[in-house]
């Protein structure tokens, strides 16, 4: 029998992304865009806020999705409701302790108390290094489980999977090794740029590639898309090799310093935009070719044809979820346009003034973060068994702020002064729209939370109730 629907990972991912990770951020932005005081918590809040959000609320939806997911898509039985509950207590205990021992760290870096919340700092680590290695368990059986399909290569995605494991895998090392680190020198954050590299790793090797993976299964379906003709197996096997090829120069480069690294860097970050680029174009989720058409409703008469939503094989009960899913890869389509281009000008050595941070939020809230939602709309209620939706109209109004939401928190960023300036104040309308982002992303959450608490429940559940 399959595992049921863990909904208590999609509860916990979206109330530690409002209590905690982009509270966190929301604090930070509102500093900055509206010109207060900084303060000394202004490195870790924002090493905090990333690590919440890509534990707690990326992480944790992956695992609270991936388990039932991946499960029926392997023929998995095994996965034991016991070790589902565990990974969820180690995870979600860990990342509290996380947020409330860091919260207070920064204020004490020079007190006897400073040993007392970095070690709980420490021991947050261990409990989420130990939620992932149950989790990666499971992947591991998922990948074992799941037998090659030679005559069907373009729905392969065990490249994905495996790439998702050492995600996981060296996030959680590279993170505890940081802190241990940061505990040694005194500090209340880590080495700037190994965290980033860090943030980097997680994001080519575990979240775009579980995005992708699950994205190929389920988005055709979903959206109607035409299916699936070129070589999955291949292609993940290519955007594998570009990736290890970019992470092992860019350690080669932290350690060895040769002058034609950098371009060399750069170019490889070029090569592997265009094949996300050439990965977008073939799915065809932006520009849709195939017409509409109506499908027969195989419970109904056969000369009984029920039409659905132009484009869309559903009759709106999981509201606009398309809105939110095409949205996603607008963004990250944006992304790597402007990431492509700040990488030129680091080759021609030409100012672009394009902040690699806005690019990075683009496909984390952008990209990651509509998608998550967009997907959890749409594969949520079949999968408790709710069916559909109970409020599906609020769903294109939590794609509208959640779009407004990265752009306010990117605008400011990813575009160079000269251009913003040439607006009259356009600077300061932008740095304010930066201060605000937050707050939108905030509401967005609530609406979230709204739309999915109604269908985040058991399937045993609903039987009981009818």
């Amino acid at each position: 029998m399959y595992p049921n629907f863990p909904s208590q990972f999609i509860r916990s991912a979206i109330l530690i992304a409002f209590w905690a990770g982009i509270s966190l951020g929301t604090h930070v932005a509102f500093s900055i865009g509206f010109d207060f005081q900084l303060g000394v918590t202004f490195h870790a809040y924002i090493q905090m806020h990333g690590y919440l959000q890509l534990m707690g609320w990326a992480g944790l939806f992956i695992m609270g999705v991936s388990i039932p997911f991946l499960s029926r898509l392997a023929h998995l039985t095994s996965v034991e409701d016991s070790k589902i509950s565990l990974i969820y207590r180690l995870m979600v205990s860990g990342l509290i302790l996380r947020f409330i021992a860091h919260s207070f760290l920064p204020y004490f870096t020079n007190s006897y108390w400073y040993d007392f919340f970095a070690i709980g700092v420490l021991i947050s680590a261990i409990l989420i290094s130990l939620g992932i290695l149950f989790f990666i368990q499971f992947l591991s059986s998922v990948v074992r489980k799941m037998k090659p399909d030679l005559s069907d290569k373009n729905r392969d995605i065990r490249v994905f999977l495996f790439m998702n494991i050492i995600g996981w895998v060296v996030y959680a090392i590279g993170a505890f090794i940081l802190l241990i680190i940061m505990y040694v020198d005194g500090e209340a954050s880590l080495i700037h740029h190994w965290h980033l590299f860090l943030v980097d790793f997680f994001i080519l090797f575990s979240v775009f590639p579980i995005c992708f993976g699950v994205g190929l299964r389920a988005l055709p379906l979903f959206m109607r898309l035409t299916s699936i003709k070129w070589n999955v197996m291949k292609f993940s096997k290519v955007y594998f090799m570009v990736i290890i090829t970019l992470i092992i120069s860019k350690l080669y480069y932290y350690n060895v310093y040769i002058d034609w690294f950098p371009k060399m860097i750069s170019i490889i970050h070029i090569i592997k935009d265009i094949l996300i680029i050439w990965f977008i174009y073939k799915l065809n989720i932006l520009f849709k070719s195939k017409k509409h058409r109506e499908i027969e409703n195989k419970e109904g008469r056969g000369h009984d044809k029920k039409k659905y939503r132009d484009w869309l094989p559903d009759n709106g009960e999981f509201g606009k979820f398309e809105w939110l899913i095409q949205s996603a890869f607008i963004w990250l389509l944006i992304g790597l346009i402007f990431d492509i281009i700040s990488q030129i000008g680091l080759i021609t050595k030409i100012q672009m003034g394009i902040g690699i941070d806005g690019v990075r939020h683009m496909w984390l809230a952008g990209f990651v973060s509509l998608l998550i939602m967009g997907m959890a709309v749409r594969m949520i209620p079949g999968m408790t068994g709710a069916m559909k939706l109970q409020k599906p109209s609020r769903v294109a109004f939590l794609a509208i702020i959640m779009n407004l939401s990265v752009l306010f928190r990117t605008i400011s960023i990813v575009f160079p002064e000269l251009v913003l300036n040439s607006v009259p104040y356009g600077g300061i309308i932008a740095t304010r729209m930066f201060g605000a982002s937050g707050m939108l992303f905030l509401t967005g959450l609530v609406v979230f939370y709204t739309i999915l608490k109604p269908v985040l429940i058991r399937k045993d559940e609903i039987q009981e109730s009818i």
